[in-house]
């Protein structure tokens, strides 16, 4: 009779990995973050820029908390890594700086309403004025030619 003896691991040194516990939380988009804000009572303007706000404080801790985690060894050392932090953190302030001057820029119901009034009076006043300024043009014109062809000298 035959005794079949358990047969060993496939490869005994790499380790065995488990599965995670918690599945890392699924980061809310811009629109669920403005819709939140909403819910609590904010206009769609403010929400945003409390979005903005919200988003700027995390990336300045998550470079904050990268930059202490790479520390140099010597305290006279610059570190490299604190430079180009600070360098993505300008980028990214000039970057939402800009954003925010694009959206404070942009007019208003009320205020394109107005340009449209505006505009469209001035094209209505622009097509009245043209024909009595090309019927000037026109007599001007007439007057030159027919004194430089010798008919307007006595």
């Amino acid at each position: 009779m035959t005794t079949s003896l358990p047969s060993p691991p496939l490869s005994p040194s790499l380790p065995t990995r488990k599965p995670p516990k918690n599945p890392p939380k699924k980061l809310p988009t811009p629109t669920e973050l403005i819709a939140h804000y909403e819910s609590k009572g904010l206009n769609p303007q403010e929400a945003s820029l409390k979005v903005i706000e919200d988003l700027q404080k995390a990336l300045f801790r998550k470079l904050v908390v990268e930059n202490k985690n790479r520390k140099s060894g010597s305290p006279g050392e610059t570190s490299n890594v604190g430079v180009s932090s600070s360098r993505k953190l300008d980028v990214i302030n000039s970057r939402l700086m800009n954003l925010e001057m694009k959206v404070d820029m942009k007019p208003g119901y009320m205020q394109s309403l107005a340009i449209g009034v505006v505009s469209g009076a001035a094209v209505n006043g622009i097509g009245a004025v043209v024909p009595h300024l090309a019927s000037s043009v026109g007599n001007l014109w007439n007057a030159v030619r027919s004194f430089s062809n010798g008919q307007g000298r006595n």
